[in-house]
């Protein structure tokens, strides 16, 4: 009987040490949904601005505020890479790494150092995107000089890499505006063409020679008729202008176009004074002195990229900020 009760004993004490070591082994019950929870939260956690240096900064140039900024301006301040992710409209998602500089140190190298809580930027086309509250300040929010590896062709890109909506990215980026409050800022005397860093504080102009053809065009100087075939061997330019209208609202806008001084010599003319436009319903304006032949004064065929109404063109003296000394709708220029 004895020997029946030791051997029930040893039998059950084999089972339970079996039990426990196999309890021992089994992996953790919620080791797997730890890890994936990790991961979820890696990937939640937004981009990330990483310091990038040797990077060559490209010309450029943009209007802050009325006040431009180029690449001078901005030599000083560090380039981050941020990859980004986003959603366009037909819900495919989109992986994009872009490099540039913080919006904010944009701001700060115009000269704006207040707390801003609206933000428009506007593209060379007319498009615009508007930012508010502290994405605005995001080391990931930049003005990004390259996207995926290449170089921005025109102007650069505004990329709030925090936001997942594509439509919220800005191609070509020619200005921003900011505020402290909502809405655009009443800019009634900007600093038109000045430039923070660049010397004279005159717009930047851009040779387009070899990337823009013009449709057909026509238009008179003293008398003659201009076309494409006339002005054919000339440069063509594109100067970004900042005007302030009759109101007083900051305007600005793209011309493309030819030199006027080039224009005038291809045209055999010599010895003139005084430079007038005429526009299609009667209006002029008179141009004279160092504006005639400065090289920022365009006789532009182009305006944002859009050809003139009923095939006018623009006489635009980029370097002045009255809107009133600029014409459109121009059908003969005439030099005394």
């Amino acid at each position: 009987m004895k020997k029946f009760l030791a051997s029930l004993f040893a039998l059950l004490l084999i089972f339970s040490l079996v039990a426990c070591s196999g309890g021992k082994d089994d992996p953790p019950p919620l080791s797997g949904s730890v890890s994936e929870s990790t991961q979820s939260e890696s990937a939640d956690s937004g981009p990330v601005a990483e310091e990038v240096k040797g990077v060559t900064i490209p010309a450029f140039s943009i209007h802050v505020n009325g006040i431009q900024v180029t690449q001078d301006s901005v030599a000083e301040y560090p380039m981050y890479s941020v990859q980004a992710k986003s959603v366009n409209s037909s819900g495919t998602e989109s992986t994009v790494t872009y490099v540039g500089f913080a919006v904010s140190d944009i701001l700060k190298a115009a000269g704006l150092d207040e707390k801003y809580v609206w933000m428009e930027a506007a593209a060379s086309d007319g498009y615009t995107v508007t930012l508010t509250g502290a994405v605005i300040y995001e080391d990931t929010t930049l003005l990004a000089m390259t996207r995926d590896g290449s170089p921005f062709s025109d102007s650069p890109w505004l990329a709030p890499c925090s936001d997942k909506v594509t439509g919220s990215y800005l191609k070509g980026a020619v200005s921003i505006l900011v505020n402290t409050t909502e809405g655009p800022p009443d800019v009634k005397n900007p600093a038109a063409g000045s430039s923070a860093g660049a010397g004279e504080g005159l717009p930047e102009i851009l040779d387009r020679t070899e990337k823009v053809e013009f449709a057909p065009y026509s238009f008179l100087v003293n008398g003659k008729e201009v076309t494409n075939d006339a002005l054919a061997g000339l440069r063509i330019y594109k100067i970004t202008a900042v005007t302030v209208n009759k109101s007083g609202d900051l305007v600005e806008a793209g011309y493309t176009g030819y030199k006027l001084a080039d224009v005038l010599d291809a045209c055999g003319i010599k010895g003139y004074s005084v430079v007038k436009a005429i526009a299609n319903d009667g209006y002029e304006t008179e141009l004279s002195g160092e504006l005639i032949t400065s090289d920022h004064t365009l006789v532009a065929i182009e305006k944002d990229q859009e050809l003139g109404e009923d095939g006018t063109i623009w006489l635009a003296p980029c370097s002045e900020s009255a809107a009133n000394v600029y014409c459109k709708l121009v059908v003969e220029i005439i030099a005394e």
